[in-house]
């Protein structure tokens, strides 16, 4: 279990018990957790690859539309000047056919002195309106161009995006077999979970009640552990021997160093721009996404509740340590199960795949601390690569 404030009956009863039988249940669930811990390792860096590819499309995009920008504007600046454009062709045109020395005709020598000056600032000026007339027909082309070799990189970059998608799905549904074959009551506690989300009023709710489902999990491991292994002496954490899918290493969530990590590449959007006011409209943070994006675990947690939710589409609580909870919701595909644990960066699902929309739909965050809301904003950053996990949950010790 993570570390809250509340130290589980359960497993202070059966601590003694399972401290004897490490040896026998280690060496049972070893080979499947091995595997289990690889194929965490691979999503885990898949995700972040690609995340950065979700960022330079997100850039791309940006690029892009700039540059549209500047050439619609360019376009209307030579559509609104059609007529000082043909007057001025129409005066080069002129010239062309009478030169100067014809159009000043006879006269004095000093009045044809003047009449060619005139006529040589004249054409001076001409011929530098003729060139930056030239040279922003060139710049409106060259941006054209420029605007197809990008639109092209993107169409290049979400190409090779999909793909890592769709092997990042196959890649998670694998890891999600594992955790079930690791955990075999995990079926049963997912249907169970799933009509949490009928009864709950509200994200504080839902997760009271996860939380009070997942204590229960954690004493029928516990339990069923105790009777069906014969005792032996170990030193190992409860839940670590009773679970065999639970990391070896969990990272406290207020560490300091390095912050929680932003679930999703996105852009975050006022209260205003919301589809319905979020439960905690100061304590609450949506993020606009890429459609299929890739949503990953903001830290350490073990997934408490996973499916739809009033509304919100398809939910997720993640329970961190000291008491904190996220809640991500607005997703278009859930790849975890309630009861599965999840390291910082370990994808957990997917934004909503809008075919031909420019939105692939917005993530709802929330943080609670002991049930109460916090302001999401200043935990959450985004964190490149995969950082160490030497720092471990402090495991909370129950004493007979």
């Amino acid at each position: 279990m993570l570390p809250n404030n509340r130290a589980s009956v359960g497993a202070g009863l059966a601590l003694a018990a399972l401290l004897a039988i490490a040896p026998v249940l280690g060496a049972r669930a070893a080979e499947p957790a091995a595997e289990l811990a690889a194929l965490r390792e691979q999503t885990i860096a898949a995700a972040a690859a690609a995340q950065q590819r979700e960022r330079n499309l997100a850039s791309l995009s940006r690029e892009l539309d700039l540059l549209r920008r500047e050439l619609d504007g360019r376009r209307r600046g030579l559509d609104e000047t059609r007529v000082e454009q043909a007057e001025l062709l129409g005066v080069i045109e002129r010239l062309a056919r009478n030169p100067p020395e014809n159009v000043i005709g006879p006269a004095s020598p000093l009045d044809r002195i003047r009449g060619q000056m005139l006529v040589t600032a004249t054409i001076k000026e001409l011929r530098a309106e003729a060139q930056a007339l030239a040279e922003e027909i060139e710049r409106v082309g060259a941006l054209g161009t420029r605007i197809d070799q990008k639109e092209t990189e993107r169409r290049q970059e979400q190409k090779e995006l999909d793909g890592q998608h769709e092997a990042l799905a196959e890649m998670a549904a694998r890891r999600l077999a594992r955790n079930r074959k690791l955990a075999s009551d995990q079926a049963e506690g997912e249907k169970r979970i799933a009509k949490l989300g009928q009864d709950a009023a509200d994200f504080g709710e839902l997760i009271k009640r996860a939380e009070a489902e997942a204590d229960r999990r954690d004493k029928d491991l516990l339990s069923r552990a105790s009777e069906t292994v014969a005792k032996a002496k170990a030193n190992a954490p409860a839940l670590e021997l009773a679970d065999p899918s639970r990391p070896k290493e969990l990272r406290a969530f207020d560490a300091a160093d390095p912050a929680p990590r932003m679930p999703v590449v996105g852009t975050a959007l006022a209260g205003a721009e919301t589809e319905h006011p979020p439960e905690n409209s100061n304590q609450a943070l949506r993020l606009a996404a890429l459609p299929a994006a890739v949503v990953v675990a903001p830290a350490d947690a073990q997934v408490i509740y996973a499916g739809g939710f009033h509304g919100y589409g398809p939910s997720l609580i993640l329970r961190h340590g000291g008491g904190y909870h996220s809640v991500l919701a607005g997703l278009g595909r859930l790849d975890v199960a309630a009861g599965q644990w999840v390291l910082a960066g370990e994808p957990v699902g997917a934004m909503p795949d809008a075919a031909g929309d420019a939105s692939g739909g917005k993530l709802y965050i929330e943080l609670r601390r002991d049930g109460r809301p916090v302001d999401p904003r200043p935990r959450l950053a985004n964190v490149g690569g995969n950082p160490g996990r030497g720092e471990r949950f402090e495991e909370q010790k129950v004493r007979e």
